[in-house]
């Protein structure tokens, strides 16, 4: 029997590593088992969470420090289960500053380590690869320009493709989505993504509810859908309109997030993964986010890169119009996305860039991610 632990820390987490369980089950049949920690679809692909995965979803400087006595109790926590079960292989997934420390543990005490999605060493902290070298056996990488970052640094690395790439169809039947999920066929339907963390949402939810307002009162027939990926900001956002009662038409969707975006005519994506995700979709958006003060000015400081969404860092240009801090404002970004809705032209030559990004990325990701790790067991 294969013993694999894993640990992932946020939806995106989740998402990307449950198709990789499910390829070493397919592999394998029932001579594995997957613990750790791990949200719905993880669970759902095979593997016992031992823990909350929203426990680790933490993101921004003040609200680390603010969950820091938590997030250590449960890094020694899970660290001694983790030794006292002995797994063939561990396998960070992203969540790198709680990863990298239960990996280095573990490399010690002669465990195999694997790392899914580097961290954003390209962008910022590049110091880090330091520290990756000592903690990490195999990194597997999902945008093809990192493997020879790691190589140049003679750290074994592998380019598998990102998972989503694959798992997305390349032309998609939007009235066939529409029928499964009860949306209308007729309505200009948008997507509104405010995040998967409650500061997200709470950074974000305001802006985003003025900008439906002002699409609303300038589009015809328009229908406004926000997916969540967990029950908590479901709940959020649910509150907040109950109380708000916004005048523009919307629903709420729990756990078909990219089910909504194949249904839908726009997107409004925050940075991150689900940036991605709305490209690969092949619909027409734009990114925000909103992080605090105090978090902008340490990241100016430290950033490395011109672009926070993921389709512009992987084309090293701006595809997709991002909306940041001050600039993400309801004002600016409908005006933009009320001016995509009248521009044909506009919409087309986003889609185009899309098509070409999925092709990059389209390899057999999970494939490859167990080929290099059950090669890494052999070992």
């Amino acid at each position: 029997m294969l013993k694999i632990a894993m640990i992932a820390g946020e939806a995106s987490g989740d998402m990307l590593a449950s198709p990789l369980i499910s390829a070493i089950k397919k592999r394998l049949g029932s001579e594995v088992e997957f613990v750790g920690i791990g949200g719905r679809l993880m669970q759902q692909a095979g593997l016992t969470s031992w823990h909350n995965m929203e426990t680790l979803s933490v993101m921004g400087y003040v609200e680390v420090i603010k969950s820091l006595p938590q997030l250590i109790k449960l890094r020694y926590t899970i660290l001694k289960q983790l030794l006292a079960y002995k797994p063939d292989i561990f396998i960070g997934v992203d969540a790198p500053d709680f990863t990298f420390f239960i990996e280095n543990k573990l490399k010690q005490a002669g465990i195999k380590t694997v790392h899914y999605i580097s961290p954003t060493i390209w962008a910022w902290r590049y110091e880090r690869i330091h520290k990756i070298k000592k903690s990490t056996d195999l990194m597997l990488c999902i945008f093809p320009f990192e493997e020879a970052i790691y190589h140049k640094e003679n750290v074994q690395a592998k380019f598998v493709g990102h998972p989503m790439a694959n798992e997305i169809e390349l032309n998609i039947d939007t009235q066939h989505y529409r029928q499964k999920l009860n949306l209308p066929s007729n309505k200009v339907i948008y997507t509104v993504m405010s995040g998967s963390r409650i500061r997200e949402v709470n950074s974000l939810i305001q802006i985003l509810s003025d900008t439906c307002t002002k699409i609303h009162n300038k589009i015809d027939n328009t229908l406004f859908v926000f997916p969540f990926a967990n029950q908590t900001t479901y709940s959020l956002v649910k509150d907040y309109f109950d109380k708000n009662k916004p005048i523009f038409d919307y629903k709420l969707v729990l756990n078909q997030t990219r089910d909504v975006l194949k249904a839908c005519d726009f997107a409004i994506a925050k940075s991150g993964t689900v940036s991605l995700e709305s490209a690969l979709c092949k619909k027409p958006m734009l990114i925000c986010y909103k992080v605090n003060k105090f978090t902008e000015w340490l990241l100016k400081k430290k950033i490395t890169i011109k672009f926070v969404g993921q389709p512009n860092i992987i084309a090293n240009r701006e595809i997709v119009k991002e909306f940041l801090q001050d600039n993400a404002n309801a004002e600016s970004m409908s005006s933009y996305m009320i001016e995509l809705y009248n521009n044909k032209e506009m919409q087309q030559n986003m889609i185009e860039e899309f098509n070409s990004l999925h092709s990059a990325l389209r390899q057999d990701a999970s494939i490859a991610g167990v080929n290099a790790i059950l090669d890494l067991v052999k070992k």
